[in-house]
């Protein structure tokens, strides 16, 4: 199991936090977007040479907004920091690219937590970090 918090190992490149939650389907290029419009703010400019990425993704989510499958959620966030689908997409961010494309050589690690808002609110918060 990794250990994300090892700073031996990972190093923290960017944690924002999104008021919703998105998941894989329809309107793809549009969430990609949006996740890279709220990415964006504070993102490190420097160059971005890690073995590897791995994201920790938490979601908030209100308890009676339709059902959600946890699982469809990385995937969009993923790929929004991807230099392929970026380009591809068309995207106003290109200064966010972290890796060539979203397999295995350059994503390795996904953890993900979902709960119940208290409030009712949705958000999702993220964590990239780089493998040293």
């Amino acid at each position: 199991m990794l250990n994300f918090s090892n700073p031996n190992e990972f190093v923290p490149i960017h944690h924002f936090k999104i008021p919703t939650v998105y998941t894989w389907g329809n309107e793809y290029r549009d969430k990609r977007e949006a996740i890279r419009k709220i990415a964006v703010k504070d993102f490190p400019n420097k160059p971005h040479k890690y073995n590897w990425y791995g994201f920790t993704i938490k979601v908030k989510r209100n308890r009676f907004e339709r059902r959600l499958d946890i699982e469809n959620i990385p995937k969009l966030i993923i790929d929004a920091f991807s230099s392929k689908i970026i380009d591809a997409d068309k995207s106003q961010y290109p200064n966010i690219k972290l890796y060539p494309d979203d397999d295995l050589e350059y994503v390795r690690a996904v953890q993900i937590e979902g709960t119940f808002s208290d409030d009712g609110r949705n958000e999702t918060e993220v964590w990239i970090l780089g493998k040293i």
